[in-house]
């Protein structure tokens, strides 16, 4: 079954959250004290289940997270109900696309975790999703989002095979789950990953496994293309950090991560 939208997946919300590799991303911790820095409000673009967002809320920000995909909010919305009603008053959801949105209203810390910025395939989209961020930053705000740094040794090898990078694992309600990933073709001139994710969920009385498959691409940047977008969009940046622990972007880091004013 292949699909590129993760609404398109039964029960997607909760196959993502039980993926152990995103659970174990040291992002949240970076996020979560950056947020600690400003003064609230805060935009999360691309909050998806709220795997930065309810840490951010739980530590007292106020945060508004934004999404594409109406399953991912209710999952999102569902896991909001079991906190307290303190953290239940500092969120507020919307539904928009990432480069496309007016919330009316201007943040102090807008966020774009988890390599949303790679989502954007063409220039035009980049440069929307930056402009629309920039016009949603409040005077001394400051953008921040990651992208992986290129790895070219890896990305001219043959990855078309798939390759297991969740063992099964057991759901909560009994079913169990394994994924493999795969990269279809690499186009060079658009700089694009084609990405496929493959579900497998076997049902909790057994038997043969479904399986879903999640297709996309992946935009790659180089750390002069991103300073060129972040200008023509009007933006500065202030920080590109290597890693989620700020050390300085070097050859083998293994992130860019981005720190951009007005």
């Amino acid at each position: 079954m292949p699909n590129d939208s993760y609404d398109s997946i039964p029960d997607f919300g909760l196959l993502y959250d039980s993926v152990p590799a995103y659970a174990a991303r040291g992002d949240v911790r970076f996020y979560a004290e950056e947020a600690a820095r400003v003064d609230t409000p805060i935009l999360e673009i691309g909050c998806g289940t709220g795997r930065v967002l309810l840490p951010i809320a739980r530590a007292g920000g106020t945060i508004t997270g934004l999404d594409s995909s109406p399953a991912m909010l209710d999952r999102l919305r569902a896991r909001l109900s079991a906190e307290g009603a303190d953290v239940r008053a500092r969120v507020t959801l919307e539904e928009g696309d990432a480069y496309n949105y007016d919330l009316k209203r201007r943040f102090s810390l807008i966020i774009a975790p988890f390599r949303v910025f790679q989502h954007m395939q063409t220039i035009a989209d980049q440069i929307a999703m930056l402009e629309t961020a920039a016009h949603h930053l409040a005077p001394g705000g400051h953008l921040i989002f990651d992208v992986f740094n290129p790895k070219f040794a890896l990305m001219t090898m043959d990855r078309s095979a798939e390759s297991e990078d969740t063992p099964e694992l057991a759901l909560p309600d009994g079913r169990r789950l394994r994924r493999t990933a795969r990269i279809t073709r690499v186009r060079w001139v658009e700089q694009v990953n084609d990405v496929e994710l493959a579900y497998y969920v076997t049902p909790a009385g057994g038997g043969e496994p479904q399986r879903y498959v999640q297709s996309f691409g992946m935009r790659w940047y180089l750390k002069s293309e991103v300073e060129h977008l972040l200008t023509r969009a009007g933006l500065w940046c202030e920080h590109v950090y290597g890693n989620f622990d700020r050390s300085p972007l070097a050859d083998d880091s293994p992130e860019q991560v981005w720190v951009a004013s007005l």
